[in-house]
């Protein structure tokens, strides 16, 4: 195989390069406050629905992002058609799974802690903290379809 230079650089990112994009969840956060927080792409589209986004790399088997959760920020318990894991990265987060009647099983993730959603669990995380929280997101699938929430009211935010 012959190495592509360009290639090879089309697929290195690096995040001190890339800005916060605080306009991923803008919708959620006018809804509720709690749930602004920011969102970089890294590979795929993640949940976003934009799957050929410019300085991402193309996601092929899953998506990697990274989100900002500022002191008080919830990710609320929605589930995907494919696994899912948070990876806290920075700070600490409480992170569970949900069932039907909003019974929650909870942790809490310090640094390179995770959790694992299985497909079809809900689940989120919340920042109860006084500082910043990074979170490394994974999706079990290139091209996941956006995600269905508790909160039947923010999948119709989109």
């Amino acid at each position: 195989m012959a190495l592509d230079k360009e290639k090879f650089e089309l697929h290195t990112q690096r995040l001190g390069e890339k800005p916060m994009d605080w306009g991923t969840f803008q919708k959620q956060g006018k809804y509720k406050a709690e749930y602004d927080r920011a969102h970089v792409r890294m590979v795929g589209g993640s949940i976003t629905g934009k799957h050929d986004e410019p300085g991402v790399i193309p996601a092929e088997g899953f998506t990697l992002s990274l989100m900002m959760m500022p002191p008080g920020s919830v990710a609320p318990s929605h589930s995907h058609e494919c696994e899912e894991v948070f990876f806290c990265l920075q700070g600490s987060l409480v992170a569970w799974w949900e069932d039907e009647n909003g019974e929650r099983l909870e942790t809490r993730l310090q640094v390179n802690e995770l959790l694992h959603s299985p497909a079809g669990v809900l689940h989120g995380i919340r920042n109860d903290t006084q500082g910043d929280a990074l979170v490394q997101v994974i999706l079990g699938k290139g091209q996941p379809a956006k995600p269905i929430y508790a909160d039947k009211n923010l999948s119709n935010l989109d």
